[in-house]
Formats: C-alpha cells, sequence, structure tokens
C-alpha cells in the first residue's frame, strides 16, 4: 500500500496538458452485490490503480448517482458511474473520497472550472480514461467529495464542523427535498432533507441543532435585520459567486432552481455556514423542457423572485428563502448584478469561454473512442452555441438595470 500523498496544487486558470488512464478491479460477487441494488448496496472491497501504476488495495468500490446511474443501467451496457474510497493512510491526490462520472463531454468539467475562478468552494474536476477489470469505459470526470476532511481543512482551514448534503433523490424511493424551510424542532424531521456526513467535535450524527437554528432564523429573522444575521452567519460572498456562474450556465438541477445538488458547511473558523455546489452536469444546453426550463435566455434572476416552472416532483415545493429573502434585500442583489458583471468580463467573456471549450474539446479528442467523439462534437457544439446566445441574451438584460 503506498504512503499517503499531498494535495496536488492547481492552476484552475489553466487547462490539463493530457487525460490520464485510472482502473478499478472488483471481484465478480462484488460486483453483483453492487449490480442488486444499485442505490443502496454496501460498500465492496476492490483496487485502484492510479496513472503512475501505483495499486491502492484495498479500496472501497461503489456506484454513484441516481437518474444518471439509471440511464446507464438502461441502457443494457457494462458502464457505470462509481464511488472509490481510498484508505486513510492511502489518500489518492490528498482526498480519501473520489467520483467517476461517464462523461465523454465537457459540462461539468467546465462548470467545477468556472466555479473555482468564480470564487466558489468546490472540488477539482478533471477528464481520465477509466478501464475496469481490463475493459475500457470511456472517458469520466474524475472529481473528490466534499465529505473529506482534507478537502476541508485546505479550503476551510478546519474540518471540524458540520457537513450536510442536500435532499435524498434516487429511482424509486420516497423524495425528501432540502428547500431551507423550517421543519419543525424535532431533528428526526430533517433525516434525508439534509445527510449529515461530519459532525463537530463531540456532536452525534443524529444532532440537528445547529441546522435547525440556522433554517429556522434563516426563516424567521425580521426583515430589517435580515442582512446583518446573514452576513454573520452565512458565506454571502462565496453564495452570491455561485449564483452567477450556476445562473450564466443554466445549472437547472441545483438551487434555487430545484431544492437539491448542494452541501452546507458550517466552519468552526469563521463560524459561518458555505454553500458547496454539486453535480453540475446539467448545465450549458440550449435544449428546454419541463425538467430544463431555462436555457440559453433566461432571465439572470430566475427563480430569485418567485416559483416559475413545473418541477416534476410536489415534494419540490415552491419556497426557496435563502435566495429569494437574500434579494428582496437591494444590497445583495445590487452586489449579484455588480459580480454578474465582473465576470462577464472575465472568466465567463465569451471569446474566453469558446477558447476554453475547444481546448479541452481538443485535449479529449485523442482519448475517445469513435462513439464518444461523435457525442463529444454534438456536445461540444451545442455549448458554444449556448455561450454565443447566453452573453447576448445576459448583456442584453443587464444593459436595462
Amino acid at each position: 500500500m503506498p504512503a499517503s500523498t499531498q494535495p496536488v496544487a492547481i492552476d484552475v486558470s489553466a487547462v490539463p496538458s493530457t487525460v490520464p488512464s485510472v482502473a478499478l478491479r472488483i471481484g465478480d460477487a462484488e460486483r453483483a452485490a453492487l449490480e442488486a441494488a444499485p442505490w443502496s448496496a454496501a460498500d465492496v472491497p476492490g483496487a485502484f490503480i492510479d496513472d503512475d501504476g501505483t495499486t491502492y488495495d484495498p479500496v472501497d468500490l461503489n456506484y454513484r448517482g441516481a437518474f444518471a446511474l439509471l440511464n446507464l443501467i438502461n441502457s443494457d451496457g457494462d458502464q457505470r458511474n462509481w464511488k472509490v474510497k481510498f484508505a486513510k493512510e492511502a489518500a489518492y491526490l490528498g482526498r480519501r473520497e473520489w467520483n467517476f462520472n461517464l462523461e465523454p463531454h465537457l459540462r461539468q468539467k467546465l462548470a467545477y472550472d468556472l466555479m473555482l475562478l468564480g470564487g466558489v468552494a468546490v472540488p477539482n474536476a478533471t477528464h481520465v480514461v477509466l478501464d475496469v477489470n481490463g475493459e475500457r469505459q470511456g472517458l469520466y470526470l474524475q472529481y473528490a467529495d466534499p465529505d473529506n476532511k482534507a478537502f476541508l481543512k485546505d479550503v476551510f482551514g478546519s474540518a471540524a464542523g458540520d457537513l450536510y448534503k442536500a435532499a435524498f433523490d434516487i429511482p424509486n424511493e420516497p423524495k425528501k427535498f432540502a428547500l431551507l424551510t423550517y421543519l419543525g424542532p424535532d431533528d428526526a424531521d430533517y433525516f434525508l432533507h439534509y445527510d449529515k456526513k461530519l459532525n463537530d467535535e463531540g456532536a452525534a450524527e443524529t444532532d440537528y441543532s445547529a441546522l435547525r437554528a440556522f433554517i429556522a432564523a434563516l426563516n424567521d429573522t425580521p426583515d430589517d435585520a435580515f442582512p446583518g444575521w446573514l452576513r454573520q452567519h452565512f458565506d454571502v460572498e462565496g453564495f452570491t459567486n455561485y449564483l452567477v456562474v450556476s445562473n450564466f450556465i443554466a445549472n437547472w438541477d441545483s438551487y434555487p432552481q430545484r431544492p437539491k445538488n448542494y452541501w452546507l458547511y458550517q466552519s468552526p473558523i469563521s463560524e459561518r455556514w458555505v454553500f458547496i455546489p454539486w453535480d453540475l452536469d446539467a448545465t450549458f444546453q440550449t435544449a428546454e423542457n419541463y425538467l430544463a426550463p431555462m436555457g440559453p435566455e433566461a432571465s439572470i434572476f430566475h427563480e430569485f423572485d418567485h416559483f416559475e416552472g413545473d418541477h416534476p416532483n410536489d415534494e419540490e415545493g415552491t419556497q426557496r428563502p435563502l435566495v429569494r429573502r437574500m434579494m428582496s434585500h437591494a444590497e445583495f442583489r445590487n452586489a449579484y448584478v455588480e459580480r454578474y458583471r465582473q465576470l462577464l468580463d472575465s472568466t465567463l467573456e465569451e471569446s474566453y469561454l469558446r477558447d476554453r471549450i475547444q481546448t479541452l474539446d481538443e485535449l479529449l479528442k485523442p482519448f475517445a473512442n469513435d462513439t464518444e467523439r461523435q457525442h463529444l462534437a454534438d456536445a461540444t457544439a451545442d455549448m458554444l452555441q449556448f455561450v454565443e446566445r447566453r452573453q447576448r441574451s445576459v448583456r442584453s438584460e443587464l444593459d436595462t438595470l
């Protein structure tokens, strides 16, 4: 087993120079256990081999994702999305929990890059070629979990705070969304809506008192006191950065469009809650439908002021108190608009995005098979069209403000 590695210093403004190859090894019985219960199976043992040929054995393996995983299962192929958990003393690239998503496209890669460049706390993401038991699986996106003490320590200076993953939304199970509305004084009413992953020192996994207090104050603090309370208890600047980037890339499958796909971390150092985005693959899409109602012409205030669209689940509700209370105050709304203007002239500028998309596209092509190359070409063309239309739409709206 190799010695623990240190986190790699990342220049997110740069693009990768190659696509590493990594591999998983899993036994037939262990794979069968995952296939029998793809959303609820316990982790199974396996091995991971990195691009340098170093073997990490054992690691814990499982499938990951919900409806993207369902689509892969229904395709009748062998490809799956994976979660790999490494031993504490043998972390991979300084992180213990990693995700591998089949993504022969650039949507989530670029989304994570833009979040980092815009000042949002997210893990780095990079493409790899994944092999499972000697069989090439395809182009996958590799990115670490926030449920990772090394990530929290590096980004926030401490891993001792409470960390929650928002929402429970998997096929054929009752759904629990994370609207940030007050659910009452009992901890049990918050389970699954907010899955507690890490705990501050000495706190039990079932102790939701800190989160309950934050949500109660978020909803009940008088309007005149709300701006001061929010700045004291929440990372407003980071969340504003998130809102700008998320809106620009039409991130329709995350907050505030849907009450899911985010994490909340209470930093022990700042004593403020931090919003961490998650699953950013549903982005940069020109097509619109009832699930993806944004598209390149969406308002920069989409879902900020009132309920829009027609969500597929009644449990998703129509309330979004965090963003709507925040945006009802001119100081926060004006700061959002100003930050939008700044990023639109830097990392969200059309020529910069076109160049970055085309550079990443050229990087992936030599590592793609014929099917992936066509998928990549189609997705890249759609992204380039999206960027052109989105720039025009956003600039037009900002000119009216």
